[in-house]
């Protein structure tokens, strides 16, 4: 003899709520696809106020050189261990750097722009940094690389 089919313990509204809400959502997400919508931000452009080209050499010591990555003109040699927010943003660009395996001699561009934004930018990958999202006082260590001499010492 066989038996009864087991019954489920959930209740239908509840069940038929949740297939409700998954099915308002693949809707969406297809009428958002079918219409060209985008969920990127696009800000309002601004334009580059000052750029510089700059490269990064790293001693054995841990002393990190900053040239001016058009003339090969030394900016400013940091101490040992004094180098803080520099070399840690240089170690993730770096490792990206090493990912795609590209040359070390690919400068860096360094840009202020309009709105006050400040970008690190890998020449080589395309990547950008905003360093105005690490603070003021880490900015303002790569902005001293856009004035005239640059010089940190």
């Amino acid at each position: 003899m066989a038996s009864a089919p087991a019954r489920s313990h959930v209740p239908p509204l509840p069940l038929a709520l949740s297939f409700g809400m998954a099915l308002l959502a693949l809707m969406l997400v297809a009428g958002a696809r079918v219409t060209g919508y985008s969920p990127e931000l696009t800000l309002p452009g601004a334009s580059v106020v000052d750029s510089r080209l700059l490269r990064f050499e790293q001693a054995a010591d841990g002393q990190i050189t900053v040239r001016d990555g058009t003339t090969g003109e030394t900016i400013t040699a940091t101490a040992p261990g004094a180098e803080g927010f520099l070399k840690g943003a240089l170690r993730g660009l770096n490792r990206m750097r090493m990912a795609d395996e590209t040359a070390g001699a690919v400068p860096y561009r360094l840009e202020r722009l309009t709105n006050g934004q400040l970008l690190l930018i890998d020449t080589a990958s395309g990547v950008k940094l905003d360093l105005n999202a690490y603070g003021r006082g880490n900015a303002a260590v790569f902005a001293e690389f856009l004035e005239p001499t640059g010089d940190q010492s």
